[in-house]
């Protein structure tokens, strides 16, 4: 087994893989679900919109997990809390009155998965946060 090749991944790619998906899938359920929609039922193109540039912020947190810097653990831990912080609230206000439509449907399911990715990410960043700060 001379010639054999190992595929080496870390924590960073993962989690960086994570977020570039969630970006996406942020983008398609509150952007081109929407339009998609409201051309079908001919509604305005912008009525079901849900805006929001957090998928901004998590592309450059994937971007940032695969060059590490100290860049990565300080603004990492800003946009992990800040997102944890306003998931939290966001969805006990949702879960104190549900409403039931395709699109709070689409919404909850984004936010507890931006959740648990964000709850992910903070362990991350403690964990390395030795190795993150040391880097230039």
């Amino acid at each position: 087994m001379g010639n054999s090749s190992k595929i080496y991944i870390n924590f960073y790619t993962v989690v960086s893989s994570w977020l570039v998906m969630l970006g996406a899938w942020t983008i398609l359920i509150k952007y081109i679900f929407p339009v998609i929609y409201s051309l079908v039922y001919q509604h305005a193109l912008t009525l079901n919109i849900m805006w929001d540039f957090w998928w901004v912020a998590h592309f450059w947190l994937a971007y940032s997990f695969l060059n590490p810097s100290k860049k990565t653990f300080v603004v990492g831990m800003i946009i992990a809390i800040s997102e944890f912080f306003i998931i939290t609230y966001k969805l006990a206000v949702f879960y104190f009155d549900p409403v039931w439509s395709i699109w709070q449907t689409n919404w909850l399911i984004n936010k507890i998965f931006v959740l648990f990715t964000f709850i992910m990410i903070i362990g991350l960043l403690l964990k390395n946060r030795k190795e993150l700060l040391s880097n230039d």
